[in-house]
């Protein structure tokens, strides 16, 4: 009883905690980005930025787990993109894996057409190039890829679109290419923001500034750090207050304003102070001391150095202490004391020197990764043609086996139609000849039986009347019968039609039969009786024996023979 107890209790938790999980997404399950986009923030923050990683990677698991319950591909990118982000929070140097994740990312965001993760993966990823693995030149390739893609969402879509514009401009300042910095920054500047992204304007605003400082239109810096304290109600504007105003103390203290400059320089040393920025308090101070130093208040310039060096060791950056040890040499040489004066100048020289340096190797790497670039691009390139001329000879070959098909086909059906219509013309003749022969089969059978009926005929009107009483009537009759030699002609043709070459074969074998004899052979193919022909040829009975005959002298046939039979075999 206690086991089936556990096991319900088991199972109804895991319900709860089910149902709970549920619940805790509900609010991000089948939204658009820009509608969860706060919420996913919070959810970063709380997942990734969790001291508890274990705690972090097992609300990663349960939110993706939601996600493909409820079908929403695009919230499972979510996760496998913040899952990388909490990898990377974990181990920064496994930082090949990581960009291997995110090339995997990039390609599957791209094949599914999920703009967003796409462009936040490429954005990553340079993140980590310039980072991680200082590859600048690499870095700039993907924010490159990104801009183009930036224009073809909106900001109501992907509320990230000015914060990511911010960081192109903001990584050409640092490589002190001040045009596109404030090409870039200024379109940061064009794109609306959400409440809680209102600070991305101020950091477009500032960027511009600073970069025309550093070519030296500092009227034009001045307007936009007085833009930045136009901006007001924002979260952090008390921040960014400060930031301004050192800025505008600057530009005050490279005019040689130096009672405008020192109010807003204390400013700022009080704000970096509050929220820990001591590099900016260094260098504010830095530049409080020489306003000092030129005022002549020896006291309040030493005073402030050490404050200043204070901030520089506290800081961790060593960037301002160039300029610091110029002011300590002046200082002291103002004091008479030349030691030291000479001291800080070197220092001074040898911090520029150091960071000098290091800036032309990064600029040299940038090079070099750029001409590495620029050679992978071209070997790219010679593949991508390679690759198109091999296309273009198979589309070609391609389109020959198509015409020699089509001309093939066409001679094909050329001579098919000539054949077709050669059989057709054949068999129309054969067709036509057939309805020649069975006519003239037709014709000469009429022909052979009016023979008989007229002699027959005039057999019955001698046997009734008599030759002598009738005639003049029974000659009519017989001249009725005999052949003419217009019928004849017409006769013989016939003939041939049904007895092809029957009288060419006679005339062969007998060459010396005289036309009488012919037309006898001819009848009796015909099995005409002896009245019959006698009736036709125009002679006697007696007349068409002697014919007769004479034929069977010349044949040599013997008297008991049947014509007949000879006239078969001719």
């Amino acid at each position: 009883m206690k086991r089936i107890f556990s096991k319900c209790f088991i199972l109804l938790c895991l319900l709860l905690s089910a149902f709970s999980a549920d619940a805790q997404f509900n609010h991000i399950v089948n939204k658009s980005h820009a509608e969860r986009y706060t919420a996913l923030r919070r959810f970063i923050d709380l997942s990734i930025g969790n001291a508890n990683k274990a705690e972090g990677y097992k609300s990663l698991e349960t939110l993706k787990k939601v996600a493909i319950k409820n079908n929403d591909q695009d919230l499972v990118l979510e996760a496998e993109i913040m899952r990388i982000m909490l990898n990377r929070e974990v181990d920064k140097k496994a930082h090949k894996r990581h960009i291997l994740d995110l090339k995997a990312l990039i390609a599957k965001s791209h094949e599914v057409g999920n703009m967003q993760i796409h462009i936040r993966a490429r954005r990553f990823l340079a993140h980590l190039y310039w980072y991680d693995t200082k590859n600048y030149e690499r870095a700039f390739e993907e924010y490159l890829t990104i801009h183009p893609l930036l224009a073809k969402i909106s900001e109501k879509d992907f509320p990230e679109k000015a914060f990511f514009l911010t960081q192109i401009g903001e990584a050409y300042y640092f490589f002190a290419d001040y045009k596109n910095a404030i090409n870039f920054s200024r379109e940061a500047l064009t794109v609306d923001v959400i409440r809680e992204h209102r600070g991305v304007h101020n950091t477009a605003l500032n960027t511009i500034g600073l970069s025309y400082i550093k070519t030296g239109f500092l009227e034009s810096a001045d307007y936009y750090f007085k833009r930045i304290l136009q901006n007001v109600g924002i979260d952090d504007y008390n921040v960014w207050k400060g930031i301004a105003q050192g800025d505008l103390g600057q530009t005050a203290y490279l005019r040689g304003k130096y009672d405008e400059a020192i109010p807003l320089l204390e400013a700022n040393i009080n704000q970096a102070i509050i929220i820990s920025d001591l590099g900016q308090a260094a260098r504010s101070l830095t530049i409080l001391s020489d306003i000092f130093f030129r005022q002549n208040e020896i006291g309040e310039a030493e005073k402030t150095m050490r404050r200043a060096r204070e901030c520089v060791a506290r800081s961790g950056s060593d960037k301002p202490l160039e300029q610091l040890y110029q002011v300590y040499g002046k200082v002291y040489a103002a004091k008479g004391n030349l030691g030291l004066t000479n001291v800080y100048l070197d220092s001074a020289t040898r911090i520029r020197n150091i960071f000098e340096q290091d800036f032309n190797s990064i600029q040299m790497l940038r090079a070099s990764e750029k001409a590495q670039l620029q050679a992978h691009r071209s070997d790219m390139e010679r593949i991508a043609t390679e690759k198109q001329i091999k296309t273009l000879e198979r589309n070609i070959l391609l389109i020959l086996v198509v015409l020699l098909l089509v001309v093939a086909l066409y001679f094909y059906k050329t001579h098919y139609y000539k054949n077709r219509e050669k059989q057709r013309a054949i068999n129309d003749q054969l067709a036509k000849a057939e309805q020649e022969l069975t006519f003239a089969a037709i014709q000469l059978e009429e022909f052979t039986r009016s023979i008989s009926e007229k002699t027959q005929l005039v057999e019955e009107l001698s046997a009734r009347y008599g030759m002598n009483e009738s005639e003049g009537t029974v000659q009519e009759l017989q001249n009725i019968t005999i052949l003419t030699d217009e019928q004849w002609e017409y006769f013989r043709s016939l003939f041939e039609k049904i007895h092809v070459g029957y009288l060419s074969r006679l005339r062969e074998k007998l060459p010396g039969l005289t036309p009488a004899e012919t037309r006898f052979m001819a009848l009796a193919k015909l099995n005409l009786t002896y009245k019959e022909m006698a009736s036709t040829l125009g002679i006697s009975v007696q007349s068409v024996r002697v014919i007769r005959h004479r034929i069977r002298k010349k044949l040599n046939v013997p008297e008991e023979s049947d014509l007949k039979d000879v006239v078969a075999t001719i």
